[in-house]
């Protein structure tokens, strides 16, 4: 009889990153709408995940599609963006929906990443019939503030899976580009 010593374990494992952060933002933006509470931070988080979603996605198709996507993978992502539909023929306007979404998304996605304090003033001459004390009351918001709106949450989103699945489809691959999470392989066997 032979004595077993042990097992040889072979793992392996894809992950989708993209996919696992469309799940992240959808959370934030579902978790948004639910609870009012806390809602612009967690629209923030959902706009914040849907621009990494994009970058991620953008790295994970350029390895695809360029032999020298290490060369490339650190610009911003836009010129990502543009370098790969120029690749696959995909005609580009950020002056319009969805690219102009995304745009305004990596602008916002920037200034959090390269945060720094912002000092706001204004000085108005207001009409008697304003509520003073409302007015006193609200408080001056930087751009990126005013741009964690829910609607704004929901459109990130929907030109984002737009701009997904155009790509995925001219670059003629099968998969379901925001549900493929990834793929693992396993095996055992005895040693002795």
């Amino acid at each position: 009889m032979v004595a077993i010593k042990g097992f040889i374990v072979e793992k392996k494992q894809t992950i989708n990153t993209y996919a696992q952060m469309w799940n992240v933002a959808q959370l934030f933006l579902e978790k948004a709408k639910k609870d009012q509470t806390g809602s612009t931070w967690t629209t923030m988080a959902s706009l914040i995940f849907t621009a990494f979603t994009l970058e991620a996605y953008f790295n994970h198709i350029g390895e695809k599609l360029f032999k020298s996507w290490k060369a490339l993978e650190n610009l911003p992502p836009l010129n990502k963006l543009d370098v790969i539909c120029e690749k696959l023929e995909i005609k580009l306007d950020y002056s319009r929906r969805p690219y102009q979404t995304v745009k305004a998304l990596f602008k916002f996605r920037n200034e959090l990443a390269h945060g720094k304090t912002v000092r706001l003033s204004t000085e108005e001459i207001l009409n008697l019939e304003v509520d003073i004390d409302k007015y006193l009351g609200e408080q001056l918001k930087a751009w990126w503030q005013k741009y964690c709106t829910q609607d704004n949450g929901v459109r990130a989103r929907e030109d984002s899976e737009k701009i997904i699945r155009l790509v995925h489809e001219s670059a003629k691959i099968k998969d379901d580009p925001l549900f493929f999470l990834g793929i693992a392989s396993h095996s055992a066997k005895v040693t002795a």
